[in-house]
C-alpha cells in the first residue's frame, strides 16, 4: 500500500511538490528557453517536414475533397476513424486548401501537448523533472527527421490522428486525475467524451485511451473500494456519443449497418481488412518479423540502461554522504565525466529499445508502493503518484505498436515520446528523491544527469541536421510550396513538379488516376480520382481485390492517368506489375485503354530507375485494338 500522511491527506508539501525544486524566476527563465529551443528546430526545419509523394499526400487530398463535398468512405477511402479528416476539411473550408494552412493548426496543436504536457509532469515531478522531459521532447521528437522519409513530425504527421490522438490522451490524464480526486457524473462523462474520441481516430489510441481509464477506476476502487453505477454509466454515455454523431451523419449516405462502421472506422477496419494485421511492414512495425532476436535485443539495452543509470545513481548517492566538501566534489565530478562519457559513447540511435522496458519496471515499482519507501518517511501525495501512474501506462500502452521494435524515429516522435519523457523526469526528479541527505542532491543528480542527456540530444540533433540541411528543392508553389531533396540525391520531388506541370494544362474537373500512389499529385494538380482508393497496392488491391479496382475503373474511367517511381520492395512488390494482386491486372487494363502522352525522367516501372508516365485515353479504334 501507498504510505500516507496527514500532511500529504491535507495537501502539505510532499518531497516532490511541484514548486520545490527550483524557483519562480529559475523556472520562468527554463520555459523561455524551451520556446527559444521549439522556435530554433522549427526553423532549421521550416517546410522540409513533409515527403513529396508517400503518405502525406492523403493528409491533403482526402480534407480538400471533402471541403468540396465528397463523402469519405464513399468518395475517398481511408483506414482511420473520421475525427481528424472532417477536422481537416473543415479548415479547408475556412481558410481554403493549402499545406500551411494545415501546418498551422498542428502547430497550434503541438503547443497545446507541450503546454498540456508539461502541466501534467510538473504536477508529477516537478519543475525540474518537466523542464528537462519537455526539453527531450522537443529536441528529440518535435520536428526532427531521422529517415530519408519524413512525415514523423508534428507539423506535418503521417497521418494527423496521431498528433490529435496525443492531444486527446493527454487531456484525458488531466480529467482522470481530477476524478480521481473527486468523481462526479459530468468529470465520468468528460473523461469518457474524449474516450469517444480515441474510439473515431485510431487504433492505438483506443488502447492508450482504454488503459488510462481502466488503470484510473481501479486506483479508485482500491481507494474507496467502490466506484458508483452513475460513473460507469456517464463514462459509456460519453464515450457513445462521438461515434453516435458521426453514425448520424453517415446515416444520410449509408444503409444503417454500414453507417457504424463508416463512424467505427478506427476500429472496424480489421473487419473490412482482416488481412492487414498479418502483412510483413506491419510485423516489422510491431517487431514481430523476428520476435526472440527482438526481446533479446530489447532485453540486453534495458538492462545496459539500467547499469549506467544503477551505477551513476550510485556514485552520486555516495558522493552525497562524503562528509568533507572537497571530497564529495571529487566523487560527483568524476560521476559527472562517467556520465559525459557514457553520453557521447552511448549508441542513441538505439535507445528506443530501452524505452519500454523502462516504463514498465518503473510502474511495477510505482504501482507497489515499493519508491514511495524510498523517499526516506516523508509524506507521499497520492495525488501526484496518480499521476505517474497514469503518464506511466498511457506512454507502455503508446509503444504497444512497436513493443518489439522500440525506436525514436518513424512512428516513435508519438508513440515513444512519452516513454521517453517519462524516463527523463524519473532520473532528473524523483531519483533525489530516493538520496540522503536532502542538501544538494537536487542540484547533483540534475548535473549527473544532464551531463548524460545532453550528447544524446546533441547526436539526435546532428543525425537529424543531415537530413534537413540536404532539403533545398522546391515543390508546390505559395502554401503548398515545401522542400525535399534535390534531384541528385532523390529525383521524386523534380517528378511530382514535373508532371504537376503537364496535369494544370488539362481542363479543370479532369480526373486523375495515379499509380502505385500519388495522391500528393491529385493535391497538387486539384484533380479528383474517379476511385477512393488512396493506395493501389498491398491490402488495397491483394486478396482478389485488384479485379475490384480494375471493375471500378471500367466503370469510372479517368481522364488522365500517371504512373509514377514508388519503392515498394517493403510490400513483396519489386516492380510494380510483376503479380496478380501486385498491379498487374491494373497495368494490363491500362494497356488496353491507354497510351503514354508524356515521359518524364527513366522508367518508373523499374525499381532502380526514377521517372513518370502521363497517359491519355487512346482513340476509339485503337482502344478495340
Amino acid at each position: 500500500m501507498i504510505s500516507k500522511s496527514p500532511q500529504a491527506v491535507a495537501g502539505a508539501p510532499s518531497p516532490h511538490s511541484e514548486g520545490e525544486q527550483i524557483g519562480r524566476w529559475t523556472e520562468i527563465s527554463g520555459l523561455v528557453g524551451l520556446l527559444l529551443v521549439a522556435v530554433y528546430y522549427l526553423t532549421i526545419s521550416w517546410r522540409t517536414w513533409n515527403h513529396p509523394l508517400i503518405d502525406f499526400g492523403r493528409e491533403l487530398y482526402i480534407p480538400w475533397r471533402l471541403s468540396e463535398g465528397a463523402v469519405l468512405y464513399r468518395d475517398v477511402d481511408d483506414v482511420y476513424g473520421p475525427l481528424s479528416q472532417y477536422f481537416n476539411a473543415g479548415l479547408f473550408r475556412l481558410f481554403g486548401p493549402g499545406l500551411m494552412v494545415l501546418v498551422t493548426a498542428n502547430l497550434v496543436i503541438f503547443a497545446a501537448i507541450l503546454a498540456l504536457g508539461y502541466w501534467l509532469f510538473r504536477r508529477a515531478w516537478g519543475a525540474t523533472g518537466a523542464l528537462a522531459a519537455c526539453l527531450v521532447f522537443v529536441s528529440v521528437f518535435a520536428f526532427s527527421q531521422y529517415l530519408v522519409l519524413s512525415n514523423f513530425n508534428y507539423a506535418t504527421p503521417y497521418a494527423h490522428e496521431a498528433t490529435h490522438g496525443l492531444l486527446v490522451c493527454l487531456t484525458l490524464v488531466v480529467a482522470l486525475g481530477r476524478w480521481l480526486e473527486r468523481p462526479t457524473g459530468s468529470k465520468s462523462f468528460f473523461a469518457g467524451l474524449l474516450v469517444g474520441l480515441a474510439l473515431v481516430l485510431k487504433p492505438e489510441f483506443i488502447l492508450a485511451g482504454g488503459a488510462v481509464t481502466a488503470t484510473a477506476f481501479v486506483r479508485r476502487w482500491r481507494k474507496s473500494g467502490s466506484i458508483s453505477i452513475g460513473s460507469f454509466v456517464a463514462l459509456a454515455l460519453g464515450a457513445a456519443l462521438p461515434t453516435a454523431v458521426f453514425a448520424l451523419y453517415f446515416a444520410r449516405h449509408f444503409p444503417a449497418g454500414e453507417a457504424v462502421l463508416a463512424a467505427g472506422r478506427a476500429w472496424s477496419s480489421v473487419i473490412i481488412h482482416p488481412d492487414i494485421l498479418g502483412k510483413k511492414y506491419q510485423l516489422m512495425f510491431l517487431g514481430l518479423d523476428d520476435p526472440w532476436n527482438n526481446l533479446v535485443a530489447h532485453g540486453q539495452k534495458t538492462l545496459l540502461v539500467i547499469g549506467a543509470l544503477g551505477a551513476l545513481g550510485g556514485m552520486t548517492a555516495f558522493a552525497l554522504k562524503r562528509p568533507g566538501v572537497a571530497a564529495r566534489w571529487s566523487v560527483l565530478a568524476l560521476a559527472t565525466g562517467l556520465a559525459l562519457t557514457i553520453g557521447v559513447k552511448g549508441e542513441w540511435g538505439d535507445i528506443g529499445r530501452c524505452l519500454l522496458g523502462l516504463n514498465l519496471l518503473y510502474l511495477g515499482l510505482v504501482w507497489s508502493g515499493r519508491l514511495s519507501r524510498l523517499t526516506q518517511g516523508q509524506p507521499v501525495d497520492e495525488a501526484v503518484i496518480d499521476r505517474r501512474i497514469l503518464l506511466g501506462v498511457l506512454a507502455a500502452a503508446l509503444m504497444s505498436r512497436m513493443f518489439l521494435s522500440g525506436r525514436i524515429m518513424q512512428f516513435g516522435f508519438v508513440q515513444a515520446a512519452l516513454a521517453a519523457m517519462v524516463v527523463v523526469a524519473v532520473v532528473f526528479a524523483e531519483s533525489a528523491e530516493w538520496m540522503t541527505p536532502r542538501r544538494g542532491r537536487r542540484r547533483a543528480v540534475a548535473c549527473v544527469a544532464a551531463a548524460l542527456l545532453v550528447p544524446g540530444i546533441v547526436w539526435c540533433s546532428a543525425y537529424s541536421r543531415r537530413y534537413l540541411k540536404a532539403q533545398d528543392f522546391a515543390v508546390g508553389e505559395g502554401r503548398d510550396r515545401f522542400y525535399t531533396f534535390p534531384p541528385n540525391l532523390d529525383a521524386t520531388g523534380y517528378l511530382v513538379n514535373k508532371v504537376v506541370e503537364v496535369l494544370r494544362e488539362l481542363p479543370r474537373g479532369s480526373t486523375l488516376f495515379a499509380l502505385p500512389e500519388g495522391e500528393m499529385i491529385n493535391y497538387l494538380a486539384r484533380r479528383p480520382s474517379p476511385l477512393p482508393q488512396f493506395q493501389f497496392y498491398s491490402f488495397t488491391t491483394e486478396g482478389g481485390r485488384e479485379l475490384a479496382v480494375v471493375a471500378a475503373l471500367e466503370a469510372h474511367p479517368p481522364d488522365v492517368v500517371v504512373i509514377i517511381s514508388r519503392d515498394l520492395k517493403e510490400f513483396g512488390i519489386t516492380q510494380y506489375g510483376e503479380r496478380d494482386g501486385g498491379g498487374r491486372q491494373i497495368m494490363q487494363w491500362l494497356g488496353q485503354h491507354y497510351q503514354v502522352a508524356h515521359h518524364i525522367g527513366d522508367d518508373p516501372l523499374n525499381s532502380d530507375q526514377r521517372g513518370a508516365y502521363v497517359l491519355q485515353r487512346k482513340a476509339a479504334g485503337a482502344a478495340k485494338n
